[in-house]
């Protein structure tokens, strides 16, 4: 071995001894505390009416990435190091969140206590992350000019990393980790406790106001909320006599289920609401509609694709799109490109649950079901995607768009033409 070879072994062996050993130490702890509370979220107390086997494929990479950065953080320069804890960090925390916030509104559930052990485990990586370059400061000196250089190529590498692969799997974890807030008390006894099942087996939790024109309406709220979200939307049909099933989707408030804020697997959970409404004795089974509101605009212009969907009319309010296929369909830059493929890619993997197909080749295939699209104005991808599937759906269709008016809040900021069109157009199909 040459006096060089003999050098730099030595100086390896030196970076793994002392301070660089106790950070090591450090990263191996917490990242097997956070590596815990995920394999008990997906196994162990994972939630209600999921089958074991869901998460396995997420559980085996997660255990592959810990191990691989476990192994090699002692070799890595102070700057990967720093890297490697703060990127974990930002994992631990957007899961471990979840759970602290959950404790905060409601009643402790069974995974929160890993869950809080999380949480801090990604607190303990992230001052891990920013004491490392402070204790290597000036350590292999190189001259101003060089050290600069290195900085600059380290910060540069450090941002891109962050938002093409650390941020966006960071918002996929949030999104199919939701916590479930608790479910308010009804507005009116008028409003009947009511449970029933999804295509797929899962137990769903809502409420149903009779219907008094013998015509009902499914809602289906937006992605990060639960039944709660659309009662303002359920008044306005139950004022014009019609029948209301308004229910949490899967993952949400009292339904079974992982939570998915893409809707992934809810044509399921309106399926099953189709079916509660058609043995319901004052609910005509031809008279059956559906609003959706967001991410459940998305998810019945799916239901509504398929054949023998059996609804007289659909009206989506905020439709934009659930997958990464959609998201092209509008155009993506090459700097938007990574974000959207690595958040949809670790959504589906974290999920265990597919997305749709595209929604621009489903819109077509809505008729002959009427079809009513509402395009609020403050956000430019839901323009751009109303505006694409108004190209390609075919009759019965409409698109009301709605300049300067605020996501799904029609219903508030237009409230007597919301009404008009609303009602007129479900009126037109379900009487």
């Amino acid at each position: 071995m040459t006096r060089t070879s003999q050098a730099a072994v030595a100086g390896d062996a030196q970076r793994v001894t002392g301070p660089v050993r106790a950070e090591a130490r450090w990263f191996a702890a917490a990242t097997a505390i956070a590596v815990v509370h995920g394999l008990d979220d997906a196994f162990v107390h994972r939630q209600p009416g999921e089958p074991a086997g869901r998460h396995l494929l997420a559980a085996i990479v997660m255990l592959v990435a810990a191990g691989i950065a476990v192994a090699a953080f002692p070799r890595a320069r102070p700057g990967l190091r720093s890297a490697l804890a703060v990127g974990f960090a930002v994992l631990a925390l957007a899961n471990g969140a979840q759970h602290v916030l959950h404790i905060a509104v409601d009643a402790p559930a069974r995974s929160d206590v890993t869950g809080v052990l999380a949480a801090l485990a990604g607190v303990a990586l992230l001052a891990l992350g920013v004491w490392i370059p402070f204790r290597h400061r000036g350590e292999r000196a190189a001259g101003r000019g060089r050290r600069w250089a290195n900085r600059a190529v380290a910060g540069v590498a450090g941002l891109v990393i962050g938002y093409a692969v650390v941020l966006p799997v960071a918002v996929a974890i949030v999104s199919t980790h939701a916590f479930r807030e608790p479910v308010r008390a009804p507005p009116s006894a008028a409003y009947l406790p009511v449970t029933f099942a999804a295509a797929d087996g899962l137990r769903l939790a809502g409420w149903y106001l009779p219907s008094r024109n013998r015509a009902a309406v499914v809602l289906v709220h937006g992605g990060g909320g639960d039944r709660s979200g659309a009662l303002v939307h359920a008044a306005l049909l139950a004022r014009h006599g019609y029948g209301v099933l308004v229910y949490d989707a899967r993952g949400r408030g009292g339904s079974e289920g992982g939570p998915n804020q893409f809707g992934w697997g809810w044509q399921d959970d309106v399926a099953g609401a189709i079916a509660f409404l058609r043995h319901r004795p004052d609910v005509d089974p031809r008279r059956i509609a559906a609003l959706g509101l967001s991410t459940g605009a998305d998810v019945l212009i799916r239901v509504a694709a398929q054949p023998g969907d059996g609804l007289a009319a659909v009206v989506g309010d905020g439709a934009t799109g659930e997958s990464l296929a959609d998201a092209r369909n509008i155009g993506l830059s090459v700097v938007d490109l990574p974000y959207w493929a690595v958040m949809y890619g670790a959504a589906r993997l974290l999920s265990g649950t597919p997305p749709s197909p595209p929604l621009k080749d489903l819109v077509p295939r809505v008729a002959p079901t009427p079809l009513l699209l509402i395009a609020a104005g403050d956000v430019a991808t839901e323009g751009r995607f109303n505006a694409l599937y108004a190209r390609v759906a075919r009759q019965p269709f409409e698109l009301w768009r709605l300049p300067g008016v605020g996501h799904t809040r029609a219903i508030r900021e237009r409230a007597a033409a919301y009404e008009r069109r609303v009602i007129g157009f479900l009126g037109r199909f379900t009487s």
